[in-house]
């Protein structure tokens, strides 16, 4: 008799898209929720529901599609261009050495990923999208002032984070359930972010390194992401 698991796993291959966006979703509604629930901006402060819904909204329509696209259907076609065909045909009948060739596509699939996506795809998306769905007054200069003030911190801190993760999701884990495990990552990171934020001090002489990277000037700027 098949599994929760097993069914869900069948989903993911036969309705990827489907599939995907409903679980963006509620990794992205869950992360958001933890978030504001264990990082509170004041104490006793009621959770805002309708910054979840922005974030479930965010993951749903927006990052589920375009990762299902990149981290489904694109990434896992990119092949090392450093290997030539001939040494690549020839790695493919050992065994041993189609690990090794894995390995070394892999590398590159993430080298690429981590050069191009956080910092021309996740970061710009997300602070666009979600400064639209706040309905904020003049949301082109908000988005605006806030990739100018915070694009580099991020991306900066997303390399402290990501490329690790990204080289063993891409190495061990099948293609169709590499979303699923960039999104549990993803709350983590989501958390992290949020706590680093909203410590007392933060980068303003505490000492903490990684929190002057993510350190943002406007108190009026909300700062709780999802990155890959």
């Amino acid at each position: 008799m098949p599994t929760l698991f097993h069914r869900y796993n069948e989903l993911l291959k036969r309705r990827p898209w489907i599939t995907n966006s409903l679980g963006c979703g509620i990794f992205f509604t869950i992360g958001d929720y933890a978030a504001q629930s264990l990082f509170p901006k004041e104490p006793d402060l009621p959770l805002d529901h309708k910054r979840m819904i922005r974030a479930g909204l965010y993951g749903s329509c927006f990052f589920a599609p375009i990762s299902v696209l990149w981290h489904g259907k694109t990434l896992p076609k990119l092949k090392n261009p450093f290997i030539n065909l001939f040494h690549r045909k020839k790695m493919e009948q050992v065994p041993a050495m189609r690990k090794k060739l894995h390995f070394y596509d892999s590398v590159f699939r993430m080298g690429i990923d981590q050069l191009i996506f956080p910092g021309f795809v996740w970061i710009p998306l997300y602070n666009t999208v979600m400064v639209i769905l706040a309905g904020r007054d003049d949301p082109f200069q908000v988005i605006q002032d806030k990739l100018y003030n915070n694009w580099w911190r991020v991306l900066s801190a997303n390399w402290t984070v990501w490329p690790g993760f990204q080289l063993f999701n891409l190495y061990f884990i099948p293609v169709h359930l590499r979303i699923v495990a960039l999104n549990v990552w993803a709350t983590g990171w989501n958390t992290f972010l949020s706590f680093v934020h909203n410590t007392k001090g933060h980068g303003h002489g505490s000492g903490h390194r990684l929190e002057e990277i993510v350190d943002i000037d406007d108190d009026e700027q909300e700062f709780y992401v999802f990155y890959d």
